[in-house]
């Protein structure tokens, strides 16, 4: 009887232990979820942060190209007429979209 006892004891121990393992392993699950989600959202700014410096380099880029090409003045000149032209063409497709 004595050496039953002992085995149940042993087995509450084991189970205690691996209730307080399975709660401490959910504990670092949660915490781990939340330390990705903070990296997600730090990933995706610097995405976003990333692509911007993208079009400003291609931007400075091609005023570069433009302004060796026809220089600064021309360049502006044609850089206003290009935006007019777009604005233009937005408008156009605005008018569409309402109909």
């Amino acid at each position: 009887m004595a050496n039953e006892q002992t085995l149940i004891s042993g087995i509450e121990y084991k189970i205690r232990k691996l209730i307080e393992l399975s709660q401490m392993l959910k504990k670092e699950n949660k915490e781990l979820h939340q330390h990705i989600d903070v990296l997600t959202k730090r990933v995706g700014t610097l995405t976003n942060e990333l692509e911007e410096k993208r079009n400003e380099l291609l931007k400075i880029s091609l005023a570069k190209t433009l302004e060796k090409k026809y220089g600064v003045e021309e360049t502006k000149t044609k850089i206003d007429d290009l935006i007019l032209e777009i604005e233009k063409s937005i408008e156009i497709l605005s008018d569409q979209d309402n109909l």
